[in-house]
Order: C-alpha cells, then sequence, then structure tokens
C-alpha cells in the first residue's frame, strides 16, 4: 500500500475516533444534566411545602428534619428561597431569610468554605455573603482567602466579609481587592458600594477607615480613582477636604491623570467652592483629560474671572479641551458669534462644530 494511503486511512480513523468520542461525550453531558434537572426538580417538590407551611407555621424543625445531607438538596433549597425573595417582601421575607440561618444549611457550607476545592469555596461565599457575618471561623477563613491566587475566590471572599459591622475588617477585604490587576472596574466598584452600610452614623467612621485604603501605595491609579468617584457616589462628605489637600499638592500616587480627574469631578460633585482656585491651576497640565476636567467644572461656578482662560484655550491642540472650552463659555452667556471671531482660521471649523454641538444638546434638553 502506498505510503500515503497508508496515513489518510490513519488520520481518517483518528478523526472518526474523535468524532465517536465527542458525540459520545455530548450524550454523557446531556444525560447527566437530565439526571441533575430531575434530581433537583425531586428535591424542590419535596421542599417547598415545608417552606410554604413554615410561612404559615414558622416551624423550622419540620424543615431542618427534611435533609438528608446530599449536596443537590441544599441547592434546590436555596433556589427555593432565593427565588421566593424576589417575589414577597416584608415579614414574609424576614421570615425566608431565617431558613437560610437553620443549623443543617449553615454547617453545609462551612464545610464547602473548609473545602480543598476552590469551586466549593466561591459556593460558600456566596452564602455567607448574605448571612450575618459573627462566627470568628468563618470570619477567619474568608480573610485567608484574600490572599488566593483565584481571583474570584478573592472577591467573593470579600463580598462576604463586607456583611460584617467591623468597618475595619471591611476596609481591610476591601484594600485586598484593591491590590489586584485582574479584578474589573464593575466588580471593583460593586465592592465599594458593599463596603457602605445602610446605617447613616457609619458615614462618618466609614470615611475615616477608607483613608487607609486611598493612602496604600499598592493600589494602582485606576483603582484610586475608582474609589474617588464611589465617594462622590455614596456621599462622603467628610472626605471632601481630605480629597482637596491631595489635588492642591498631589502626591506621586495621587499625582495621575485618572486621579486628578476623578478628584475634580469630585470637589464638583461635593459643590466645593473652596476648590475653584485649586481647579484653575490645571488649566495648563499637561494631560488633556485633566485641562477638559478642570475647564468643565470650573464653567459650572460661572465666574467671569474664568472666561479669559477658557477662550485663550480654544487654541489648545486637543479637541477634548477645545470642546470643554467651547461648552463652558456657551454655558456662562458667551455669544456664538464672539467665540468664533476668538480663534484663528485654522480651528474655525471645530469650534464651529462644538459651537453646534453645544446648541442641538441644549435645544434638547429644553424640550418637553
Amino acid at each position: 500500500m502506498d505510503i500515503s494511503i497508508y496515513l489518510l486511512v490513519i488520520v481518517s480513523l483518528i478523526l472518526l475516533g474523535l468524532t465517536l468520542l465527542l458525540f459520545l461525550s455530548a450524550v454523557f453531558i446531556r444525560l447527566r444534566h437530565r439526571k441533575w434537572a430531575t434530581e433537583i426538580d425531586r428535591y424542590r417538590k419535596k421542599m417547598l411545602p415545608h417552606v410554604l407551611n413554615f410561612l404559615e407555621e414558622g416551624n423550622e424543625k419540620e424543615v431542618e428534619e427534611q435533609f438528608t445531607g446530599a449536596k443537590l438538596e441544599y441547592y434546590a433549597f436555596e433556589k427555593i428561597v432565593t427565588e421566593m425573595l424576589s417575589q414577597v417582601e416584608g415579614n414574609d421575607a424576614d421570615k425566608l431569610k431565617k431558613l437560610l440561618f437553620l443549623d443543617p444549611i449553615y454547617d453545609h457550607h462551612y464545610k464547602l468554605l473548609t473545602s480543598k476545592d476552590d469551586v466549593d469555596r466561591v459556593k460558600a461565599c456566596n452564602y455567607f455573603s448574605n448571612v450575618q457575618l459573627e462566627n470568628s471561623k468563618v470570619i477567619k477563613k474568608l480573610k485567608g482567602y484574600l490572599n488566593s491566587p483565584n481571583q474570584m475566590l478573592v472577591f467573593s471572599a470579600a463580598t462576604a466579609l463586607m456583611g460584617s459591622e467591623d468597618v475595619h475588617l471591611r476596609v481591610e477585604a476591601l484594600c485586598s481587592v484593591a491590590k489586584k490587576n485582574a479584578i474589573s472596574n464593575m466588580a471593583l466598584i460593586e465592592l465599594f458600594h458593599k463596603f457602605h452600610s445602610d446605617e447613616e452614623d457609619q458615614n462618618e467612621i466609614e470615611g475615616e477607615a477608607l483613608k487607609i485604603v486611598l493612602e496604600n501605595q499598592d493600589i494602582t491609579p485606576e483603582n484610586r480613582a475608582l474609589f474617588i468617584k464611589g465617594i462622590t457616589e455614596i456621599g462622603y462628605y467628610n472626605l471632601v477636604d481630605y480629597l482637596l489637600e491631595h489635588l492642591k499638592e498631589p502626591a506621586k500616587d495621587w499625582d495621575h491623570p485618572e486621579i486628578l480627574v476623578a478628584n475634580i469631578k469630585a470637589q464638583s460633585e461635593f459643590n466645593n467652592i473652596k476648590s475653584i482656585k485649586v481647579m484653575r491651576k490645571y488649566l495648563d497640565h499637561e494631560s488633556p483629560e485633566v485641562v477638559s476636567a478642570a475647564v468643565s467644572e470650573l464653567s459650572d461656578y460661572g465666574s467671569e474671572e474664568d472666561l479669559p482662560y477658557f477662550k485663550y484655550l480654544l487654541e489648545h491642540s486637543d479637541n477634548k479641551v477645545k470642546k470643554a472650552a467651547v461648552y463652558a463659555l456657551l454655558k456662562n452667556n458667551v455669544k456664538e458669534t464672539e467665540i468664533v471671531h476668538e480663534v484663528p482660521e485654522g480651528d474655525m471649523e471645530s469650534i464651529t462644530k462644538y459651537v453646534m454641538m453645544y446648541m442641538n444638546e441644549n435645544r434638547d434638553r429644553k424640550r418637553p
């Protein structure tokens, strides 16, 4: 037999074998999923009447007696409770939440928390993020996972720790996550909002504790800027002057365009008039993002003293700055014709475009 034909036969047989293997794997996965779904449905049907009965009579013992130790049993039970929680409120919701504290449920998740499998650990963290953290052993385990190379586990453990009443423990968790480059901005800002307690009297102590996070030198500039945005969103007013001091004379860790932009916007969000003079010094900053942010925020105060600066910036080399300057002038009632006459012929087209953009946007805002 020719060697090429021989090789072709071998390759064909290999491909046939791989195809068969893939087919059998797909069949196996489908059968396993069907079995899993059937088991979940069986446990749901078994547990649901007892959960409903608990809402009527409040008999925890009856619910506890239904558990035999099967993992899917706990999954099905929690799914019932969480789905019902999304549909009820008031006393019924408070009653349902108590079911998550039952000894079998708690003990099961503590075992998962001490597992060597990261998937089980994450599941346990998600559970403990929904219950009040009081057990010192649980807290110690969660703190230990903050140093895990598994970023999902780090985030899940930190989220669970945000349920603690200890502000400094929450700050420790927030700080650990902020040092991780692999955590997304969305996840980090979500964690920041979880750090905030609904208790109004905690705002001041939380603000003070956040300084520990912001001053940490291992936190990336992007994450520090993200936290400054979070500070304005939540409203930590006791940090306004602290942030202003870092804007006046920024240290190396704070002298980053993204941080400066966030800080400038924070001063505006807090309506801090004391920041006006400080913002003016950033009108000649080397970063166009910083300059345009300073222009935009200064325009809100409507000071005629700033108009010459805005006019000068119409000739800036960066289009973002030009646009910010045009918007600032128009917002402060400078005529369109006056703006156009201020610029050289080479900038006429871009400036005219920004004037038209502002007028169109302003017209849209005025529409009912």
